[in-house]
């Protein structure tokens, strides 16, 4: 059933609920917590600089270092070029899950005829609200909600983005982390209408620097991606997580498994390359594909590091060794 729109309210005639609405934006959840690659101080003033001046000149003129590191990212609308990959019409409807400061949407925004922004997190749909509006773009819609709060139809979609999300879905949950990702990708993909697409961007449990002590990105421990995963949930544990280890990661195959066992029919994966996050090229995992690459685009090694990438090369486990992936799976 359609909700209806009143001024301040969303409202379903069927099951008589109502949501708050403010500034056109339904909320769906009334609290979450801040959770964001700039800290709270600094994202209050990024909103209260972004309201003053722009959304733009709030992150461009900050001298704060939390907020240049993030707003090269934040700034960014080529990362979302993995959509030239996909067949999608120029009138697809796009779900951009955890949709973040904007990004994402506002890349597909200008390529797409109508985007959902689907965001948790208070302070990110007001920086949203601001950007779109100051940016004139009219065919994005912001939504206050979880993964878990969808509002969506059956088949609503032809295209839904989970970058850097499927990593986070199991926190706060009980039981399996891994049951709790399966579960959000088959909620995902009954939204999608038959042949929609799926695009994940998410680390490599495998990555070349976990295997040498650098930190999970997500949980700041070393070692925690790479160990069994009983083994991992007990050290981090040991390391003061009440929760343990729920961010779990996979190989390239460890996906597409994930995947195809949560309702989609097909899935290509590619090297995000540098990151997911600022990507500059997209490489298949073909081993002659990602030897090109490596010989002709990335940056050169000297010395033993120069020997041990050949190596890995020729024993075709470079590409399994990457920082991250982008996953374009088919309904």
């Amino acid at each position: 059933m359609r909700l209806t729109y009143g001024t301040d309210l969303l409202s379903c005639p069927g099951c008589r609920s109502s949501w708050p609405v403010a500034g056109r934006i339904p909320y769906f959840i009334s609290a979450f917590p801040y959770w964001g690659e700039i800290p709270k101080e600094q994202m209050d003033q990024v909103l209260f600089a972004a309201a003053k001046t722009s959304w733009r000149d709030a992150l461009i003129h900050s001298v704060d270092p939390s907020v240049k590191r993030a707003s090269e990212m934040i700034l960014n609308v080529d990362r979302a070029n993995w959509s030239l990959m996909t067949n999608l019409s120029r009138e697809s409807r796009v779900l951009d899950l955890g949709a973040g400061m904007g990004a994402t949407s506002h890349a597909l925004a200008l390529r797409y005829g109508e985007v959902f922004a689907v965001e948790p997190v208070a302070e990110r749909v007001q920086f949203m609200s601001r950007r779109f509006e100051q940016e004139a773009i009219e065919n994005v819609h912001i939504v206050r909600t979880s993964l878990w709060d969808l509002p969506f139809a059956p088949g609503a979609f032809d295209l839904i983005v989970m970058n850097g999300v499927l990593e986070w879905v199991a926190l706060g949950r009980t039981g399996d982390p891994k049951r709790s990702q399966q579960a959000a990708l088959r909620a995902v993909a009954k939204l999608l209408r038959p042949g929609g697409v799926l695009y994940v961007g998410i680390e490599n449990r495998f990555a070349a620097g976990y295997f040498v002590g650098y930190p999970d990105p997500h949980t700041g421990m070393p070692w925690v991606t790479i160990l069994p995963r009983p083994l991992a949930h007990f050290y981090a544990k040991w390391k003061g997580d009440s929760e343990g280890y729920r961010n779990y990661l996979y190989s390239a195959s460890g996906y597409e498994k994930l995947l195809r066992q949560s309702g989609f029919r097909s899935v290509d994966c590619y090297l995000a390359l540098p990151s997911y996050n600022q990507p500059k090229f997209y490489v298949p995992l073909q081993d002659n594909l990602v030897s090109y690459f490596a010989h002709n685009f990335d940056a050169k090694p000297d010395g033993i590091r120069k020997k041990v990438r050949d190596f890995l090369l020729r024993a075709g486990l470079l590409k399994h060794l990457e920082f991250s992936f982008a996953l374009l799976a088919t309904k």
